[in-house]
């Protein structure tokens, strides 16, 4: 059994639909359970209706849902050809449209758009992509058959960040799937979506299909977590900063976890914590070139191996420095500061310490006044603003002083506001002026991916003279 999780962009049209239908098709030998998200946009549309209607602009509201719709009718019309599936499959697009206007009418007249109510827009994008590709499997003679989300995703109550309820997701879908899995069907579910107890729509965070993969390959025990992106695999730098990056055929749950969490996209920081509890191989492919190998993400950590895997970056941060007024033992004084944080629902996304202070970065989107009133209570706060994060990623990266000694080189330049090393063994943060992150970025890539330095040049010889 394998779960094959489709992106936005490998829905976003008639003819990505039809690719994917041909990517599963090869893969039914494997017994696939396919994961949907919302073709391209279509979230961003559903949350902008929303907005637009809490501001009392209910006919902009309409007008774009509408234009989404027409995109899914017009998928529709193109990939469906049998009668009645069609007719069935447009009732659905049309009965989600109605109560997506319901939707407008009463948060126009309340003009409030609450966490809940946004996750009650937003859920239609995976439930019609979902639909979609159902039945495109199905006009094809594959025995595809939907499940809605609501029937096995508990999550708690955290609306637009929900978490799942993983024991009860376990037992629901291993009594759900197995058996369809025996009759040769092919089940077809969304991403993204789950549901209270209580019955009521939530979402787990934006771009988390990968995430809602990850969780139905863990309670199945799948053998393989198959993301289908748009990219060849994770790169060692973002494509749109850097020229030719290159793809990364390995790497560990660890590795993933800290790229992701510092800014590179390919896959939701959370995709890889149910994974690696039960030790399940996430592969990374191209949906656009299925033939590539791809990015394989695993817990073999190849201990041995000592090597930068991809440079990753965050921008638009803001960096305070808290000084503690009075003697703390340096626990005690985190413990302050994290209470304050999570009383203002807002999370470090860097910390680093020293003999006398703590530095913790934030993401500039945050509204911190409120945060340093309070933080002003404890300690002196200086608050460093437009900054951004420089994340080196690699295996064994810290226990190796070479590697470290040709990073801070690179960036001999810049002016370093802070430095944090984490739990990981395989990252190191750095804050830079947020203005000069990019050029960062590419002088560390161009120092580990497209130089050729006297050590590698001898290895090469060395390896050359023992080939011959």
């Amino acid at each position: 059994m394998i779960i094959m999780k489709f992106g936005g962009t490998s829905t976003q049209d008639a003819n990505a639909i039809q690719n994917v239908v041909q990517i599963v098709s090869s893969k039914l030998a494997q017994k696939p359970i396919v994961v949907i998200s919302a073709i391209a946009q279509a979230t961003n549309m559903l949350e902008q209706a929303g907005k637009l209607a809490a501001e009392g602009k209910a006919g902009e509201a309409r007008d774009t849902l509408l234009k989404l719709f027409d995109r899914h009718y017009a998928i529709v019309d193109e990939i469906i050809r049998d009668r009645e599936r069609h007719i069935e499959l447009r009732k659905t697009i049309v009965t989600a449209l109605h109560e997506l206007e319901q939707l407008i009418t009463g948060v126009s007249i309340l003009r409030e758009l609450t966490p809940r109510t946004l996750d009650a827009f937003c859920c239609y994008g995976e439930l019609l992509s979902s639909r979609m590709v159902a039945a495109a499997l199905e006009e094809q003679g594959i025995a595809a058959i939907w499940i809605d989300t609501k029937d096995f995703m508990v999550t708690d109550e955290n609306f637009n960040r929900a978490m799942p309820l993983m024991e009860i997701v376990e037992e629901r879908l291993t009594s759900i799937v197995p058996p369809l899995i025996e009759q040769g069907k092919t089940p077809v579910t969304q991403g993204f979506i789950g549901i209270t107890r209580s019955g009521i729509r939530t979402t787990m965070g934006r771009e988390s299909s990968d995430y809602s993969a990850s969780i139905v390959g863990t309670a199945l025990n799948a053998e393989d977590i198959q993301i289908w992106t748009d990219v060849d695999g994770v790169l060692t730098a973002d494509p749109q900063v850097v020229i030719s990056p290159k793809k990364i055929k390995s790497l560990t749950f660890e590795e993933a976890f800290d790229l992701s969490y510092f800014g590179a996209k390919v896959l939701h920081p959370n995709t890889m914590l149910p994974a690696l509890e039960k030790k399940i191989p996430i592969h990374i492919y191209n949906s656009r070139r299925p033939e590539l190998s791809g990015t394989l993400v695993t817990a073999d950590t190849h201990s041995e191996e000592k090597v930068i895997k991809s440079v990753a970056y965050k921008r638009g941060m803001i960096v305070l420095t808290i000084t503690p007024k009075k003697r703390y033992s340096q626990s005690i004084f985190w413990e302050h500061i994290y209470t304050i944080l999570t009383r203002h629902d807002v999370v470090a996304t860097m910390t680093a310490t020293s003999e006398y202070s703590i530095a913790i970065a934030l993401d500039g989107k945050n509204n911190i006044s409120a945060i340093v009133h309070e933080l002003g209570e404890i300690g002196l706060v200086q608050v460093l603003e437009h900054k951004g994060i420089v994340c080196v990623v690699g295996t064994n990266l810290r226990e190796t002083s070479q590697l470290m000694e040709r990073i801070f080189r690179s960036l001999s330049e810049f002016n370093v506001s802070a430095v944090s090393f984490g739990a990981s063994k395989s990252s190191v943060a750095i804050v830079l002026d947020d203005a000069v992150v990019l050029d960062a970025v590419g002088k560390l890539h161009r120092e580990f991916f497209e130089t050729v330095h006297d050590e590698e040049k001898f290895e090469m010889l060395e390896h050359f003279h023992a080939q011959t």
